[in-house]
């Protein structure tokens, strides 16, 4: 009992696993004991009929064979197998007639009794409503059940041991009789698959994972060494304990499958990545196919879906109907059609020429067209190549040199119009001509003795030959490039190609230019003898500030040679403080192209330093591009010495006179003060007048202690946080006062603190408030502003008077500059104001500038750090 309830459940395990409309039936009441969900779909049935008798789950087969014939079977013991047999079943509520092939198996058990029929069923209705496809249908059916091969095995984990049907056996290589263990099956895996079967068959019949078992791979026959594909497919059995009592499943023999798909998608690697650009279609344009070459010609994404794509796609609508209407007419089934086409590239539209070949495709079974293949070939390229060799011909043709191509014996194929001008040689006779007739008898032994050699073994020589004129006799000198031409397959060769240039033109310009070179150097030989007699040293340089001469001047002096002088070795002269500024200001100069200007201390052969004022200007080509650096050295150092001669003197008398003018001051504030209390208001109205000629003389004196502090070093910041804005308002208010006539309109708007000297700010913005009022007499009213700029505050004075002429806005910042001219009276003072305000807002890590028009007004602005 234990061993026929062990086999049930194999039975029943293959009905389930079996991929066709299974079913068993036990005794002869014909209970259902299982059936797969395939032959309830069948029965239009759920599971419900297991454990019913036939007659009672599908009382519509009553008055049908089928009773009959399971009484037959299971009486006498023989299978019966019925081909496209009728049957009515109640599927969908109502009673439909469909067709089957079936098979009606006894099942027996040691005693060879039948104990039960397994029932398999093949669903064929749609056979009757079509003959040709129920003949194919019939076809693929036979097919399936005697030549797919589908073998069934059962595992049993417990024992280790593996029950297979005849074709499993075969599959695997075993013979048909002996005992299998899992182990044996493990051998005749494919080394490289065994791991991954393995572990497959693990994951099936893990309680825990209870994984599906659906594996390729391969199998290696012990007998002859065969190598199969086969597609496994089971499932596992678990009892009570959750532990798996069997594994049972199907394979299938795929090895054909495997192979043609192997060859499909070689085939299919292939043709996607060939060169040529491939499509098929249907007869109505809708395409099936194309390959990766006919994508990127065609301008379609890679992974389009071009079954969703047609002829109308890649044609304009006069080609459309030019290939539809009759290429495709034309298109033979022997040969195809062969001829150009213009296809439009689907993303730019542009229109593109094609050689194209149709073929018609055919079903291989009836021979019916059923769509057309094409290659195509992209006409563009060699289009512009045709373009271009016909572009070469015409500049061969157009060209200026001589041009000639021969066979490789030197008989001559060809000379363009300007070889056969150059050498006298009529037209007809350029064919009858060769090589060695129109060059010089010196030419053609170097040819032959020499050139050719190295032809043959280089490809190409270049080098200077001799023509001789067909008429004249005469020698033309000529400078010949020759080229090899070989065969692309047998690389044997076959022509030369030559290209040559008339020499006499340069020969003549050659000896023009000697003649200006050696003038030239003459005058060079002039300019430096002149330049070695100049007093200041005279240098040039190279664009990127390399020197390349300097005079005698300077090797007197310094005591150096060109060696420790040219290129960048003269600023090891340099005193050590003044390199940085020196080389900074030249590197500017270099980069921007404005003229060099600089002071610097440089020792002479005495080993003393003197003081050289450096100017330099470039010399620019027409395009703008420096060329040379010219530049001077002049030494002043007695200038230096006078003026610290002067600044000393400056300092002295500023400081002596401050501490009288001090003391008349303040004689006059009490004179004044006197005069006033004995009503005397004329005389004190005159010493007020004095009092204010004294703090003029008071502030010009500061001017020139300022002047002498900064020239020394000395001028002194201190530095704190301040309210900007109420210095501002300060000094306006306080030059308001001075000034009836204007009015200062402000227009202020920083509000912040600032960190630096309130003082000297507050100095530069009185300096420029007050020239704005002087230098604009006929005016009404100055304008002064302040704004944030990023980190920075800056503050403008706009006057309307006098202005500055544009060439000398950057001269107001030096010292002692006053207005020229009849102006000089008319607007006293040193010219002391803006070179100290110049130099404060420099001190401040700031800048100054002016904006100005002449006769119309100026606009002085500064801007310092908000944070010193």
């Amino acid at each position: 009992m234990t061993k026929l309830y062990t086999e049930q459940e194999r039975f029943n395990a293959l009905v389930d696993a079996s991929p066709m409309p299974t079913a068993i039936y036990k005794g002869k009441e014909m209970l259902i004991s299982t059936a797969n969900q395939a032959m309830l779909d069948l029965w239009g049935k759920d599971s419900s009929v297991i454990g019913k008798t036939l007659e009672k789950a599908i009382p519509e087969l009553e008055g049908q064979p089928f009773y009959d014939i399971l009484q037959r079977v299971f009486e006498t013991g023989e299978a019966y197998y019925a081909k496209e047999s009728k049957a009515n079943l109640i599927v969908d509520g109502r009673l439909q007639t469909f067709y089957f092939t079936f098979i009606y198996k006894p099942l027996k058990d040691n005693d060879g009794y039948t104990y039960a029929i397994i029932n398999t069923a093949a669903h064929l209705t749609e056979l009757v409503e079509a003959r040709k496809e129920i003949a194919e249908t019939q076809e693929r059916l036979t097919f399936a059940l005697q030549s797919a091969g589908i073998g069934t095995w059962d595992l049993d984990p417990i024992n280790n041991k593996v029950n297979w049907d005849n074709r499993c056996r075969e599959l695997f290589g075993f013979d048909k009789d002996g005992e299998i263990r899992y182990e044996d099956v493990l051998s005749c895996i494919h080394k490289d698959d065994e791991k991954m079967v393995n572990e497959a068959v693990f994951a099936a019949i893990n309680p825990q994972t209870k994984s599906v078992y659906d594996i390729k791979y391969r199998t290696v026959s012990k007998v002859n060494h065969k190598l199969r594909w086969v597609h496994c497919k089971g499932k596992a059995y678990f009892n009570d304990e959750n532990v798996v009592f069997r594994f049972a499943g199907i394979a299938q023999d795929i090895t054909n499958e495997i192979i043609s798909k192997r060859r499909e998608e070689q085939l299919m690697s292939l043709i996607s990545h060939n060169a040529d650009h491939m499509t098929v279609a249907d007869m109505a344009g809708n395409l099936i196919y194309m390959n990766n070459a006919s994508k990127n010609l065609l301008g379609v994404d890679l992974n389009a879906d071009i079954t969703q794509m047609s002829a109308r796609d890649f044609y304009t609508p006069e080609e459309l109907d030019r290939v539809q209407n009759h290429i495709i007419k034309e298109i033979s089934e022997e040969s195809g059609w062969k001829g150009t086409i213009y296809l439009k590239n689907f993303s730019t539209k542009e229109i593109i020429p094609c050689t194209v070949n149709y073929i018609l495709i055919k079903d291989p079974e009836t021979g019916e067209v059923i769509g057309r293949g094409a290659t195509a070939r992209d006409l563009r390229p060699e289009l512009k190549a045709r373009a271009e060799l016909q572009r070469l011909a015409t500049i061969v043709d157009s060209s200026e040199d001589f041009c000639n191509y021969c066979d490789i014996n030197g008989n001559t194929l060809y000379i363009n119009p300007s070889g056969i001008e150059l050498i006298g040689i009529e037209k007809d006779d350029v064919v009858k001509s060769n090589l060695f007739d129109y060059h010089s008898a010196k030419t053609n032994a170097l040819i032959k003795n020499e050139i050719m050699p190295v032809l043959l073994e280089k490809g190409k020589w270049s080098g200077e030959l001799e023509l001789l004129h067909q008429k004249t006799g005469a020698i033309v000198p000529i400078h010949k490039q020759l080229y090899m031409i070989r065969e692309e397959i047998t690389n044997i060769p076959v022509a030369i190609a030559g290209i040559a240039r008339d020499l006499r033109p340069e020969q003549n310009i050659l000896k023009v230019l000697n003649d200006k070179n050696a003038t030239l150097q003459d005058l060079v030989n002039e300019l430096e003898f002149l330049a070695d007699t100049v007093p200041s040293v005279v240098w040039t340089s190279k664009p990127d500030g390399n020197l390349d001469y300097v005079n005698k001047r300077w090797y007197d002096q310094s005591g150096k040679t060109k060696l420790e002088t040219l290129g960048t070795k003269w600023i090891e002269t340099l005193h050590p403080d003044d390199v940085p500024h020196a080389r900074r200001e030249w590197q500017d100069a270099l980069k921007t192209g404005e003229a060099y200007q600089t002071e610097f201390r440089s020792m002479n052969k005495h080993g003393e330093y003197r003081w050289y004022l450096v100017r330099a200007l470039p010399l620019k080509d027409a395009e703008g591009k420096i060329v040379k650096w010219y530049g001077t050295n002049t030494d002043v150092q007695h200038q230096k010495e006078l003026e610290q001669q002067k600044d000393n003197f400056l300092g002295i008398a500023s400081h002596e006179l401050k501490t009288p003018v001090t003391s008349l001051k303040a004689y006059a504030q009490v004179m004044e003060a006197m005069f006033k209390r004995s009503g005397d208001f004329k005389n004190a109205e005159l010493l007020g007048k004095m009092n204010k000629q004294v703090d003029r003389l008071t502030n010009l004196i500061s001017d020139l202690l300022d002047v002498t502090k900064i020239n020394a070093g000395r001028l002194q910041f201190n530095q704190s946080y301040f309210d900007f804005n109420g210095m501002v308002e300060e000094v306006i208010e306080e030059v308001q006062r001075t000034s009836g006539k204007h009015t200062i309109i402000k227009k202020l708007n920083f509000n912040k603190e600032i960190f630096g000297d309130r003082e000297r700010i507050c100095q530069v913005v009185t300096n420029l408030l007050t020239n704005a009022v002087k230098y604009s007499p006929d005016a009404n009213e100055v304008i002064i502003s302040t704004e944030e700029k990023e980190s920075a505050v800056q503050v403008c004075v706009q006057d309307f008077g006098i202005g500055i002429n544009k060439d000398k806005t950057d001269q107001v910042f030096e010292q002692f500059y006053r207005v020229s001219g009849n102006k000089e009276h008319t607007f006293p003072g040193l010219g002391l104001g803006l070179y100290i305000s110049s130099e404060i807002v420099k001190r401040l890590n700031g800048k100054i500038w002016v904006d100005s028009v002449e006769n119309k007004g100026s606009t002085f602005c500064f801007l310092i750090p908000i944070m010193q």
